[in-house]
């Protein structure tokens, strides 16, 4: 198994509920940035999309905590961020997921409108429909 990083940082109102956008098939699918509805399918966009690839889920779960870092500044309500928990234990619960071979997503709106999507991907996938962008098996 290896691991897909994805990443979305741009306008809250371009991820909008059943938005064609967001549905392999849909018109835009191949070419929209936004995170797509259903994780799994984010195998289904270009490899372009993908930011690292990573045999090890140690590395993916570092890059999710650096990127996390840069984020952390934006965060619309860090006050809440208290009440959460902390990097340490998030990290913690997506290597569990990820070793287990499910996929991970953080996730938190921005100031400004703003929205950041994180998602590291199993592959292969439990989706079955789901196919390595890099064409690794």
């Amino acid at each position: 198994m290896h691991f897909h990083a994805y990443a979305y940082r741009g306008p809250g109102e371009a991820v909008q509920t059943f938005d064609a956008v967001r549905s392999p098939g849909g018109v835009g699918f191949e070419t929209s940035p936004v995170p797509p509805e259903r994780t799994s399918a984010w195998l289904a966009k270009p490899a372009r999309f993908i930011k690292a690839t990573w045999d090890d889920p140690v590395e993916a779960v570092a890059w999710l905590e650096r990127q996390y870092a840069e984020t952390r500044s934006s965060l619309l309500h860090p006050e809440l961020q208290r009440h959460a928990p902390d990097v340490q234990a998030l990290a913690a619960i997506a290597l569990d997921t990820l070793q287990r071979g499910n996929d991970v997503v953080w996730a938190w709106w921005l100031t400004g409108g703003n929205y950041v999507d994180l998602a590291v991907v199993c592959c292969p996938n439990r989706d079955r429909d789901a196919r390595c962008p890099l064409g690794r098996h």
